[in-house]
């Protein structure tokens, strides 16, 4: 594990009360195509985003941490000084993503980079469907210094490059 995600979640850990529970929601994409990972399925619709649907078993929230007894009261934490939020910062990446030695050897770059492309630039209704699901599913983000609440943060969707050289469509946050 990358120290970066270990000091998170000692950050995480000295969170918790009696009134603020760790309980931790990703979002989780689930695809209504057929095949048994995500790569599979983008190669049985031959990297036609406009086959790539949404199903609705999926989960389009993002929180680490709930109200003991009240389960709407979710904030998301990250371990950042209040200042790193005054330009566009990573939020989620809830897509899709090749991010393993493994998985490059089963996606060919070139064409999981148009389909990314492809699907970003067309499929700008599960974007939005997602975007606004797991931005409002919570309060807003704890960080090191204080609590920036939901309404004094805005969004955006990006295509990126990430990891080997591989697309990623990531959801940005930055304070208003």
């Amino acid at each position: 594990m990358q120290t970066r995600a270990i000091t998170g979640i000692d950050f995480e850990k000295g969170l918790i009360t009696h009134q603020w529970i760790n309980k931790e929601i990703r979002p989780r994409m689930v695809w209504d195509v057929k095949g048994k990972n995500v790569f599979e399925k983008l190669s049985n619709v031959n990297y036609n985003p406009m086959l790539f649907n949404l199903s609705d078993r999926s989960v389009l929230s993002k929180s680490d941490f709930v109200f003991h007894c009240d389960d709407t009261m979710r904030f998301e934490v990250k371990k950042y000084p209040m200042s790193k939020f005054k330009s566009w910062i990573l939020y989620s990446e809830p897509f899709f993503k090749v991010s393993s030695v493994k998985e490059t050897q089963i996606v060919d770059i070139s064409k999981y980079n148009k389909f990314t492309e492809e699907f970003y630039e067309k499929r700008k209704d599960i974007l939005d469907t997602v975007l606004k699901g797991i931005t409002t599913s919570n309060l807003g983000i704890r960080c090191i210094d204080g609590f920036i609440r939901q309404e004094k943060l805005e969004f955006k969707v990006v295509n990126r490059k990430g990891w080997a050289g591989y697309n990623r469509i990531s959801i940005m946050c930055k304070m208003k």
